[in-house]
């Protein structure tokens, strides 16, 4: 186990927060430590007839368009389940009847605190489409026969889509 000895702020943005600090390892010795402290946020797979309801959206950290789930970060005082509603409607137009929840997940516990709620949707309906001024997203109904064919050749780079599709073909399978 570590604890912390010292920690700083080094970078409090929009989005997250850079921690630097030392830290006491079991054996007594000292370490150095970063650490991106995250809201986190909600994933959803998004069900509609015999289709996964997909985004594909311009991420500039890996400079170029990827497919994903619709996906979105806490705000003060947020529950999951609403927060999944809210991200759905705000970037698919659509709103589910039933939402399914299927676990949490840290997307990279080395140096980030950011958990993130899966969720299944189903029983959708269309409502307007409320995307940020800043997001630019088109949807991609894919077949869930090509999302498994896509899912066994590792097609699917993003980590949360990968677990939320794997997830919702164990559902659908009765695992």
């Amino acid at each position: 186990m570590e604890t912390w000895i010292s920690r700083k702020t080094v970078y409090d943005g929009k989005l997250l927060r850079l921690d630097r600090g030392t830290v006491r390892i079991e054996d007594g010795r000292e370490a150095q430590r970063e650490v991106i402290v995250h809201p986190g946020g909600v994933a959803i797979v998004p069900v509609i007839e015999n289709a996964v309801v997909l985004v594909r959206q311009f991420r500039i950290a890996i400079g170029r368009d990827i497919l994903e789930i619709p996906a979105g970060k806490f705000e003060p005082d947020d529950t999951p389940e609403h927060r999944a509603r809210m991200e759905l409607e705000e970037e698919t137009g659509l709103s589910p009847g039933q939402l399914v929840p299927i676990g949490r997940m840290y997307p990279s516990v080395g140096f980030l605190t950011e958990a993130l709620h899966l969720f299944l949707a189903f029983d959708l309906r269309e409502v307007p489409a409320r995307p940020e001024w800043d997001e630019r997203i088109e949807i991609v109904k894919m077949p869930i026969a090509e999302v498994r064919t896509r899912l066994k050749s590792h097609e699917f780079e993003d980590g949360k889509t990968r677990v939320g599709l794997h997830a919702l073909l164990d559902h659908l399978d009765g695992r």
